[in-house]
């Protein structure tokens, strides 16, 4: 009975979901220009903060970069000289 119960119940919710419908919302020029200062002074305003974190975070970021791409290197060198049967340096 139970199952029955969960599977109509499934079923439903299975038909309520359809697909979503598009919605298309026509903007007027006063609107749109409305929005984009908005969005505009939202940017400036993100802006300082935006660009002292980058700042900070500048020289960590590089190093890690780094050191990644130094690490592939050097696993990829690794790969090469044990496919050729070289020696492998310490």
């Amino acid at each position: 009975m139970k199952r029955s119960i969960a599977l109509l119940l499934l079923v439903f919710l299975g038909l309520a979901c359809g697909p979503e419908e598009k919605v298309r919302i026509q903007l007027t020029p006063a609107q749109r220009e409305a929005y984009q200062d908005i969005a505009t002074a939202e940017i400036d305003s993100l802006r300082p903060l935006l660009d002292s974190i980058c700042t900070a975070t500048f020289e960590v970021r590089v190093a890690v970069a780094t050191d990644s791409i130094v690490q592939e290197r050097l696993e990829e060198e690794l790969r090469l000289r044990a496919r050729l049967g070289q020696s492998v340096p310490q």
